[in-house]
């Protein structure tokens, strides 16, 4: 069996790290080739991003890449769709314009005889724009008749994804979010180094808030719940790592009224893959304080928490309790008071904190991608046996 997977690559931005990982891991199991973004929407609309630098080997070995996606150009689209050559077409779907695109590929790939397995990692956008929402649901419909199986990841994604599109919950398999890591990780930079290397004192509680700020992803709620920890916790203190895709202001006004001067420590730009360890390494604990609103995926940034066996206290939203054995670490979303108690019971317990690094440790080992491309072979199967009963 030869598979075309279509996603992104480094240093392209988006699903880079998922797609690498993959497609690495199905190489060594089966003939797979790559149809890749030469680009992805302008800096404008998309802002930060990998450079290509010459330390960074981006092939991936035995995986027939090629570079032939434009986001703006439809030519490119329809090559895409005739020069796939795998027996199954396995598209990544994570955006408004993956979804125009896919308009027009998988009818194409559909019409050559083609399997189409179509992973969907996120249901619907994560903005509330009416138009956006609406355009997103009218694309996704026009997909998914030429669709043979969809890929989601987690028992959330299914559900939604059956309540808004009545697609047959015998068409969709849930295939978890394997264990990310960077492309400099090396898992040998102590806490203090890391720490010497940033400019953050050794004596600080670290909770890291990581990524891209955009307003699902609760940072605000973790502001709020700092001024009610700091009362008991005089130590703790936040890592804000990430670039603010929307207006900083909303988040400066919370700092500045609960005096959290002292327990805010800001890194607000885009995170070259080279610092990431560091930031991690220097963390005593990872917060996804995610809201309720329009996410529905898994979280990359869980992904890439556990692979530096990080603990986690993460909100009970979409599939971010999977990423902690332990279910007291999953808090309401958008309640910042019991943010803030799980987080006083947990740098009040080193037994505890320790527990969840081990958790951390087991679950990466758990979600290693080496699983992960079993599962989805049989996946693949199980599109070219449907076809062969039918």
């Amino acid at each position: 069996m030869k598979v075309t997977l279509i996603g992104t690559l480094p240093p392209i931005k988006a699903l880079s790290p998922y797609c690498f990982h993959l497609a690495k891991a199905l190489s060594k199991k089966i003939d797979v080739e790559f149809i890749n973004f030469k680009n992805i929407l302008p800096d404008i609309l998309y802002p930060g991003g990998m450079k290509a630098e010459e330390d960074i080997d981006f092939r991936v070995k035995n995986v027939k890449i090629k570079n032939l996606l434009n986001w703006y150009n439809p030519i490119s689209w329809i090559k895409a769709g005739l020069e796939a050559t795998g027996d199954v077409i396995h598209a990544q779907h994570w955006a408004l314009y993956s979804g125009a695109i896919y308009c027009i590929i998988l009818p194409i790939a559909k019409l050559r005889g083609k399997k189409i397995i179509l992973s969907i990692h996120n249901i619907t956008p994560h903005v509330n724009d009416v138009v956006t929402l609406a355009l997103d649901k009218f694309l996704n419909r026009t997909i998914f008749p030429f669709v043979d199986i969809l890929i989601v990841h987690n028992t959330r994604n299914k559900e939604k994804l059956i309540a808004l599109y009545g697609v047959d919950k015998k068409k969709i398999f849930i295939i978890t979010h394997g264990t990310l890591y960077t492309y400099h990780q090396t898992m040998g930079i102590s806490r203090q180094n890391a720490r010497e290397h940033l400019h953050i004192p050794q004596d600080k509680k670290i909770i890291l808030f990581f990524g891209y700020i955009w307003g699902y992803k609760g940072l605000d709620i973790l502001l709020k719940s700092i001024s009610s920890t700091k009362k008991t916790l005089k130590d703790v203190a936040v890592l804000i790592a990430g670039q603010s895709l929307k207006d900083w202001s909303k988040y400066k006004k919370i700092i500045r009224e609960n005096d959290l001067e002292n327990e805010v420590i800001k890194k607000l730009h885009y995170i070259p893959d080279q610092e990431v360890e560091y930031l991690f390494s220097c963390a005593d604990l990872v917060v996804l304080p995610y809201k309720k609103e329009s996410f529905d995926t898994h979280g990359g940034v869980g992904a890439l928490a556990l692979s530096f066996k990080k603990p986690m206290i993460v909100t009970d939203v979409g599939g971010l309790p999977e990423y902690v054995k332990d279910k007291r670490m999953i808090v309401n979303p958008g309640d910042a008071e019991d943010l803030s108690s799980k987080i006083i019971l947990v740098f009040n317990d080193a037994a505890l904190l320790n527990k969840l690094s081990k958790d951390s440790e087991e679950l990466a080992k758990e979600l290693s991608w080496d699983k992960i491309a079993d599962k989805t072979i049989e996946v693949y199967q199980s599109s070219v046996q449907k076809v062969t009963e039918v």
